[in-house]
């Protein structure tokens, strides 16, 4: 998951905007996913988060490691990540924060509030390594652990966002592309993926309860032949405090590889 801000975007990408939009100087969420489902049909979120935080007011948070090595020292593993979420200002942001200056054990309390917090990833390093050493985990001054980075990788898990209050987001394409290491598909297999969302009056906190209403959106990649790449079109819209996360099943009983890019443009109403 990354976050483009709108001087990073305002050239050509926009062009075909409504100025009203482009006056509102929206923001670009990109995901980037790898995945493979089960070997059997059947719809699985992808990549579950560890405990979305939904807080109706913006709270601190804190960084730990499972390891002394990640810590900002320069011969140090992960020194600091970038995090999105969502600010007490009601906007999706990326900004960083710190691990402890010499022992990433010691918890760092954070520089920034969140009413949500979906993914961080490493985005400086010492010369240990540019993977974490230990497990490092954003957490409430609570512990509750909110995301986490595994030892030995370098970004979260965690496909979830939501659409911050105030704001309206819009499906901003993207391309689902079908792999296999022989170039050669089955011809009665495939791949399935849903963009699942909830928005605010059928749940006033993601996903969690049974008798919120389910939509959904399915991308179909299947079949022997043709092009095995899907491009997602632009222009569905989500409404404000709408939750979206992704599922993905096979066709019948063989997981497939593939990847997913999905954009969504999110600016204030």
């Amino acid at each position: 998951m990354r976050l483009q801000e709108y001087r990073q975007i305002s050239g050509g990408l926009l062009g075909a905007l409504p100025s009203h939009i482009k006056a509102s100087e929206p923001k670009l969420l990109i995901l980037y996913i790898t995945g493979k489902p089960a070997d059997a049909a059947g719809f699985a979120e992808i990549s579950a988060p560890t405990n979305p935080l939904a807080a109706a007011a913006a709270v601190a948070i804190e960084t730990i490691s499972g390891s002394a090595n990640d810590n900002q020292s320069a011969t140090g593993h992960v020194q600091s990540m970038q995090t999105i979420g969502i600010n007490s200002d009601d906007e999706i942001i990326a900004r960083q924060e710190l691990m402890h200056a010499t022992d990433g054990t010691t918890f760092l309390l954070g520089t920034q509030t969140y009413k949500e917090l979906f993914h961080i990833f490493a985005d400086a390093h010492g010369t240990g390594d540019a993977d974490a050493a230990g497990q490092i985990d954003i957490r409430k001054i609570d512990d509750t652990v909110l995301v986490s980075i595994p030892a030995g990788k370098n970004e979260s898990n965690g496909t979830r966002f939501k659409i911050p209050d105030g704001c309206v987001g819009m499906l901003f394409g993207g391309e689902l592309r079908r792999l296999t290491s022989s170039g050669v598909w089955p011809n009665d297999e495939g791949i399935k993926i849903r963009l699942v969302f909830i928005d605010a009056i059928d749940g006033e906190s993601g996903q969690a309860a049974a008798d919120r209403h389910y939509n959904w959106i399915e991308f179909v990649i299947a079949g022997q032949y043709g092009n095995q790449s899907l491009k997602i079109p632009k222009g569905k819209m989500f409404t404000s405090g709408t939750w979206i996360s992704f599922e993905h099943s096979s066709i019948v009983d063989a997981g497939e590889d593939y990847t997913l890019e999905i954009n969504f443009l999110i600016w204030k109403k």
